[in-house]
């Protein structure tokens, strides 16, 4: 099979959830003799582009995986929320009927390129859909009002008039008409937790949709084999992306608090497309000797990372869909604070396999950090609950799909 993927950015510059769900399943799909070719968007590169009218490509190779990114010559206002954008939808129109023929399209996240989908379906090219967020049903992606409270869902753009009353009524209305035809022209539509499934279904009940989780590499994951007792060091950690909504100036402010000089944190993850507030983290350090600012990794350092962190923080202020963090940990048997919404809810019970505190509550995190400082040992129960937990590997991650792909051409 030719299969194209399509994603909003992606290495080496990019490497999140998403990104890293796209290279893993492209790139077992490929070692299994199929052709896998991505096309992403770029919103940095200084590097020279060919021009093709008011976009500009290039392409280049990562892993083994030929890419093509795209971007405007001068990047539109709406670049990040617009579900239709007519260069790219010509783009896309000539690349779909040139040289290079295509079995199936793969969407891992539509932003800046969803009239791509609409130049399939009007090419009958068959295409799936893979939700990695909220950006079909929210243009702001992550669910978040005007005012900074979280939402439920644009009830057919009802909340987002109330909630978000600076969004021009007319977008809304018929953005989501659009993401309705792409999420109901797609052969399958794929959601990674139950969680992100069921908002999708509250918006559109008669969306038929699947559960595949995201995998693991075996080869990056290592068992923490660590045992508590009274008194012994703990050292709390952080791995992802360094933004506001994923809350490390909360956590950095609830250990601030916690005056225990056995507590350590490390806290892992690139700041290069943050700058601004990976500054205020910093201030937020100030200087404190407890904390380690430990920069960037690679996906196959995971393992080793997580030897040396006791508990895992995942802090964010939003919903997240997925959080490949919160999995790598669970696979690594280490435990977590995690805040109590989004996907976490689907797999930390407070207290019996992880600990889960109020979003944005920065007290009660210290306080569930307090505790485990105060009392090592209950690390030790968690850890045994965690025995059950069995990942889901990228091997079998791709082989569902690969399953998918063969009935949806």
């Amino acid at each position: 099979m030719r299969i194209l993927y399509l994603v909003h950015q992606f290495y080496p510059r990019f490497s999140s959830g998403t990104e890293k769900f796209v290279l893993n399943v492209a790139s077992s799909l490929q070692r299994d003799g199929h052709f896998a070719e991505v096309v992403t968007y770029d919103l940095y590169s200084t590097e020279p582009f060919g021009s093709r009218n008011r976009l500009s490509a290039k392409e280049y190779t990562y892993k083994n995986i030929p890419i093509v990114a795209l971007r405007h010559k001068t990047l539109p206002i709406d670049v990040h929320s617009s579900a239709e954008d007519p260069e790219i939808y010509r783009f896309a129109h000539a690349f779909l009927q040139g040289r290079k023929r295509y079995d199936l399209l793969h969407c891992g996240h539509a932003m800046r390129l969803a009239s791509f989908l609409k130049a399939a379906r009007e090419l009958a090219l068959p295409y799936i859909l893979t939700l990695t967020d909220f950006w079909f049903i929210c243009p702001k992606i992550c669910l978040q009002t005007s005012l900074g409270n979280l939402c439920a869902g644009p009830e057919g753009g009802a909340a987002c008039r109330r909630m978000c009353p600076e969004l021009p009524s007319t977008l809304i209305g018929h953005r989501l008409e659009i993401a309705k035809e792409i999420l109901f022209g797609a052969k399958a539509v794929i959601s990674p937790s139950r969680f992100l499934g069921s908002l999708f279904k509250k918006e559109f009940p008669e969306l038929k949709l699947s559960i595949i989780r995201h995998g693991m590499d075996s080869a990056s994951l290592k068992r923490n084999m660590n045992t508590y007792g009274k008194g012994d060091r703990i050292v709390f950690g952080y791995t992802g992306g360094l933004a506001p909504h994923k809350g490390v100036h909360l956590l950095l402010k609830a250990f601030r608090e916690l005056e225990a000089d056995s507590a350590r944190l490390k806290v892992y993850g690139s700041d290069s497309h943050e700058m601004e507030y990976a500054r205020l983290l910093h201030q937020i350090a100030d200087g404190d000797k407890r904390i380690e600012f430990r920069g960037t990794y690679t996906p196959s350092e995971v393992g080793n990372i997580l030897q040396g962190i006791d508990v895992l923080a995942v802090p964010s202020t939003v919903y997240e869909s997925y959080s490949l963090a919160l999995h790598e940990a669970l696979a690594c048997k280490v435990p977590v604070i995690a805040a109590d919404i989004g996907g976490a809810i689907d797999e930390i019970t407070d207290s019996i396999n992880g600990f889960t505190f109020r979003a944005g509550d920065e007290h009660e995190l210290k306080s569930k950090m307090r505790q485990i400082v105060e009392n090592p040992g209950i690390l030790n129960e968690i850890k045994q609950n965690l025995e059950p937990h069995i990942p889901m590997l990228v091997e079998e991650e791709a082989y569902m799909y690969e399953r998918l792909y063969r009935m949806s051409q």
